[in-house]
């Protein structure tokens, strides 16, 4: 199927308590190509590309496929806009990541000192 990304749209993830969980938020510039396509379709073709394939993920690089999708997509690449990662993008997302894992270092040393 062409848009297979629509039959996941309206699906979110939830916890062990039922509670729905925060949709990770995508960097500005990373934006959807085709018909009806949201934040949601966008990190669900995003995610499938990196899971699937090893080829990097450039996003449509045709100018048509934004006309017409459904005759111009590259199949092997979501449905989003052409993008590139900068330097500046790399050290942003190191800097969160560091970020989380002092958080993480630091729920896990209260957890031992709990005990």
């Amino acid at each position: 199927q062409l848009f297979w990304e629509k039959r996941l749209q309206g699906l979110s993830a939830s916890d062990v308590s039922e509670e729905i969980l925060k949709s990770m938020e995508l960097p500005k510039g990373l934006q959807g190509v085709g018909p009806g396509s949201t934040a949601e379709t966008l990190l669900a073709a995003v995610a499938s590309a990196l899971h699937s394939g090893a080829a990097p993920i450039t996003g449509q690089l045709s100018a048509a496929a934004e006309k017409n999708p459904a005759v111009w997509l590259n199949t092997a690449q979501p449905l989003c806009r052409a993008f590139a990662v900068t330097d500046d993008d790399i050290r942003k997302q190191e800097e969160r990541v560091q970020q989380v894992r002092k958080k993480l270092e630091e729920a896990l040393m209260a957890d031992v000192v709990s005990r």
